[in-house]
């Protein structure tokens, strides 16, 4: 049987340089047939597909890693698959979905990206093993990835031409019966100069200016016949610091959530990123204040059913079993 539970992570304390924006890079994309790619990246505000990205690894994990390999100590390269779903159907930019919400409304999207961290098989003796994630200079840097479901096509006008499902890197060779991650940006990254981050923090799509960090979760909308947009934002709020100075930023509400998926394995089958999911519980034809859906105020009232299913308690801010966001089929 798949379980699927969730907690959030407190965020410590994080120098940092500025929190100034920046445009994209230039990089190419992976070869893979899950990736695609063009020949230049596009500019502006929706940020590109980044450059030269940090040559930093995740290093640091490999003696826990070690305790799930085989005797001989070998490591096997590991591809992990994520697809955007909108409930049972596959995300696409160009096409309108019926039926969400508790209003059953249609809406098109214009953008789906999100940003995972501390990827972890686990393995068959209950090991949580590090996946030593590969530098590509795009998509991955440190322990971080991007993924990127929007391809800017139809409404996708914001987003990137290049898109990026897969997650990959090195692990001991071994048996894995599941998978645990991050939602977020560490918060060493959080709150950098994304004018000289590496890709993929080079994005001005998916940086805050007001919170001086970055969304983890960026999930747009636009529902048929309401006046307005309903976005999707998740990130760290409450924080304190000053970045620009070089001062510790702290935040009172980190927002990253840690998704254990269990039951499975996470070398064959993909974990599905649901929307539908996240906003089972919400009405998307209106917007019942604050900033235009859930830009993770917590006295938006729209933030209430979704962060719950994302596994956050609104009120508290702290941990719940109700993640809904991620499965597995």
């Amino acid at each position: 049987m798949k379980r699927v539970l969730s907690k959030l992570v407190s965020a410590p304390s994080c120098i940092v340089l500025c929190a100034s924006l920046c445009s994209a890079c230039s990089g190419e994309a992976p070869v893979d047939p899950d990736v695609s790619s063009s020949s230049s990246a596009p500019s502006g505000s929706g940020g590109g597909d980044g450059g030269a990205g940090g040559a930093g690894g995740a290093g640091g994990a490999g003696g826990d890693a070690g305790a799930g390999g085989d005797a001989g100590g070998t490591t096997t390269d590991v591809t992990l698959r994520f697809e955007g779903r909108v409930g049972e159907k596959a995300f696409d930019c160009a096409t309108p979905f019926a039926g969400l919400g508790t209003a059953a409304t249609e809406v098109s999207f214009t953008d789906f990206r999100l940003y995972v961290h501390d990827v972890r098989l686990l393995s068959e003796e209950g090991l949580a093993v590090p996946l030593t994630l590969t530098q590509d200079g795009l998509w991955q840097h440190q322990d971080l990835a991007l993924l990127d479901f929007e391809d800017r096509s139809g409404a996708c006008s914001n987003g990137t031409v290049e898109t990026n499902r897969l997650v990959q890197g090195t692990a001991p060779a071994g048996k894995y019966v599941g998978l645990s991650f991050k939602l977020g940006v560490p918060a060493a990254l959080n709150h950098a100069d994304a004018s000289t981050a590496p890709s993929p923090l080079n994005l001005t799509a998916m940086f805050w200016s007001w919170q001086a960090g970055y969304k983890f979760l960026r999930v747009d909308s636009v529902p048929a016949g309401a006046d307005a947009a309903f976005n999707l934002h998740l990130g760290s709020t409450g924080c304190a610091g000053d970045a620009a100075s070089g001062e510790a930023v702290t935040c009172a509400r980190p927002n990253v959530v840690e998704v254990v998926l269990e039951g499975f394995d996470p070398l064959t089958t993909p974990i599905l990123v649901d929307y539908a999911a996240a906003v089972a519980d919400s009405d998307l034809s209106v917007n019942a204040g604050g900033a235009p859906g859930c830009m993770s105020g917590p006295l938006d009232p729209d933030c209430g059913p979704i962060f719950a299913r994302l596994g956050i308690d609104i009120e508290s801010g702290g941990m719940l079993p109700t993640q809904q966001l991620f499965r597995v089929e």
